[in-house]
C-alpha cells in the first residue's frame, strides 16, 4: 500500500479536509460499519486513489473526523469557562459549565451515539478517544485549580462530574424519561458536583 502522505500545499490540505467531512457526514447517517472508503471519495469528490494518499483506511478518517468535531466543541466549552469572572463562585461556575456543555454537545447527539458503538468494538479508537477525554478532564481540572478548587482526587471527581453532566445532556436531548423532572435532576447534579470539588 502506498505511504499516505501529510498535505503541506492548500489545495491538497482542502482535499483532505473534504475527505474527513465526507467520512463524518457518511458515518453519522449511515454508521461507521455500512460506510466504505469508496462511498467517502465519492461523497467527498475525491478519487479513491486519492482518498487512499491521505488516510491508510476508514478507520483513520473516523479517528480524525470525529476528533477534529470533538475537538472544535470541547475548545469552545473551555474558552467559555475560562473566560468566566475569576469571582465567580463555585456553585454559579458549575451551572455555567452544565448550560455550555448542553448547549455545545446537544447539537452532536447523533454523532456521539455513533461514536460509542465504535468504542465499543474498536480497540485502536477506544484508546485513542479515551486518551483525548482524559485530555479534556486534565484540562478541566486545570480551570478549576486556577479557581482555588484543589481538592483531594480531583482528576476522579471531574471525570465522575462529567459522566453526569453529560448524562443530564442525553436525558435533555436523546433519552428522556416520562414522570421525570429535567430541572430537579439538573438541581441535583450541581449539587452533587459541588459536594465533591468542595472536599
Amino acid at each position: 500500500m502506498t505511504k499516505t502522505r501529510v498535505p503541506t500545499q492548500k489545495r491538497s490540505i482542502e482535499k483532505r479536509q473534504k475527505i474527513v467531512k465526507a467520512g463524518f457526514d457518511l458515518f453519522c447517517e449511515k454508521g461507521y460499519y455500512k460506510t466504505n472508503t469508496a462511498e467517502i471519495a465519492k461523497y467527498a469528490g475525491v478519487s479513491t486513489g486519492a482518498l487512499y494518499s491521505y488516510f491508510e483506511d476508514k478507520r483513520q478518517i473516523f479517528i480524525e473526523a470525529f476528533q477534529q468535531h470533538l475537538d472544535a466543541i470541547s475548545s469552545e466549552l473551555l474558552q467559555q469557562l475560562i473566560s468566566l469572572p475569576e469571582v465567580l463562585e463555585l456553585s454559579t461556575f458549575i451551572e455555567k459549565w452544565i448550560e455550555g456543555y448542553i448547549n455545545l454537545y446537544a447539537k452532536s447527539n447523533h454523532a456521539l451515539v455513533q461514536l460509542r458503538l465504535v468504542i465499543v468494538d474498536d480497540k485502536e479508537i477506544n484508546h485513542h478517544f479515551s486518551a483525548l477525554e482524559n485530555t479534556y478532564f486534565s484540562n478541566i481540572a486545570d480551570i478549576l485549580k486556577t479557581r482555588g478548587i484543589i481538592c483531594a482526587d480531583l482528576f476522579e471527581k471531574v471525570y465522575i462530574s462529567c459522566i453526569l453532566i453529560d448524562s443530564l445532556r442525553q436525558e435533555k436531548t436523546s433519552f428522556s424519561h416520562n414522570g421525570l423532572d429535567f430541572e430537579i435532576i439538573k438541581k441535583q447534579v450541581k449539587q452533587s458536583i459541588f459536594q465533591m470539588l468542595s472536599t
